[in-house]
């Protein structure tokens, strides 16, 4: 892995700042030749071909596997020929049939199966993108209490809040310990720049330029991609329906084998899947291609680890800030559908 540290010393430019809300734009096609990636592990069991042929992704900056043109020609090997990348992601477009693949970050599935949405995760994908920033002055989030923090909302499906909420609570304070003040049109990256709100919740592009922002005076008391317990864990899922995945269980596993050997084949340095999906109009197109860059160098595609684990890890601190219903073993079983999954590791050995 290419740490966020190091990427920014080696002089990688951030072009923009894309806030958390803009981090998908819309897709358009565009020829984009596609790079020669390394070796990827050979399937070897045959399958069926798959039930349907057109497959709709759903990245975030951050998932270079589900975007990068090495997927592409794994997938229509995989019996594919009509390949979409879609802005229409997250519960919504799943539910709403808009994608049939969606990346999902843990806490979002969670309260999404906890509130009755007919989705379910396939398979993890890799670590932490996910940071939180405090001003100088504040060494640890154990330094928050009594402090004010301005939130859109504390609702389950609020990540912002939830994110900080269960790091709040790993770190051992109760977020009733925090003076949470909601605002719902708030600029969360502006209060936090003005002072007048003491923590801010970034992921993928939007964390990685905030580095390079010059009004940025803060300190990083949460990096998820290098702190334990966090680094240890997944972050990311990928999401489907249960309808999807009932009626395409073979397309499923094609798919997702697909992915895998993307990401089994994506260097250390994502730059040309960045520029491939940025060709294509996705996350603002080709003026954010060294932002997508540096999210996608974010972090280590470790999708061979157990993720119900790392469900189950995220669901206990839900849970235990009661923003989570269901007992961490039932977020699993109700959320999560591994087989394919722990299939295609034992397949696809390195």
């Amino acid at each position: 892995m290419v740490g966020r540290r190091e990427l920014i010393k080696r002089g990688f430019g951030v072009v923009a700042v894309v806030a958390m809300s803009d981090v998908l734009a819309a897709c358009a096609p565009a020829g984009v030749s596609a790079p020669s990636p390394t070796v990827a592990p050979t399937p070897s069991p045959t399958l069926p071909p798959p039930e349907t042929k057109v497959i709709r992704l759903a990245p975030g900056p951050c998932d270079a596997p589900l975007f990068a043109a090495e997927t592409e020609r794994f997938l229509q090997e995989e019996g594919f020929t009509d390949i979409q990348l879609t802005t229409s992601g997250g519960v919504a477009g799943l539910v709403d049939g808009k994608a049939d693949l969606s990346a999902m970050f843990i806490p979002t599935l969670a309260a999404a199966v906890d509130a009755g949405s007919p989705i379910v995760c396939i398979g993890g994908l890799h670590y932490g993108c996910a940071e939180i920033w405090a001003p100088q002055g504040v060494n640890t989030l154990k330094d928050l209490r009594g402090r004010t923090v301005v939130v859109r909302s504390k609702a389950p499906a609020d990540l912002a809040y939830s994110f900080m909420a269960i790091g709040l609570k790993n770190a051992g304070v109760e977020p009733s310990e925090v003076n949470f003040v909601v605002q719902a049109d708030a600029d969360l990256t502006k209060l936090f720049l003005e002072g007048k709100s003491d923590l801010l919740f970034l992921a993928t592009t939007a964390a990685f330029a905030f580095k390079a922002n010059t009004a940025n005076k803060g300190r990083l008391v949460l990096d998820q991609a290098m702190e334990a317990p966090w680094s240890q864990q997944n972050c990311c899922s990928l999401t489907t329906t249960t309808a999807w995945l009932q009626a395409n269980p073979i397309a499923a596993k094609r798919a997702l084998r697909a992915i895998y050997r993307t990401a089994d084949s994506l260097p250390k340095d994502r730059a040309d899947a960045a520029k491939y999906a940025t060709g294509k109009g996705l996350f603002g197109g080709a003026a954010n291609t060294e932002v997508v860059r540096g999210a996608a160098n974010m972090v280590p595609y470790e999708w061979r680890e157990d993720f119900g684990d790392s469900v189950r890890f995220h669901a206990k601190l839900l849970s235990g800030v009661g923003l989570l219903k269901l007992s961490a073993d039932d977020t699993v079983t109700k959320g999560t559908n591994l087989r394919f999954a722990k299939e295609l590791a034992k397949e696809l050995k390195r």
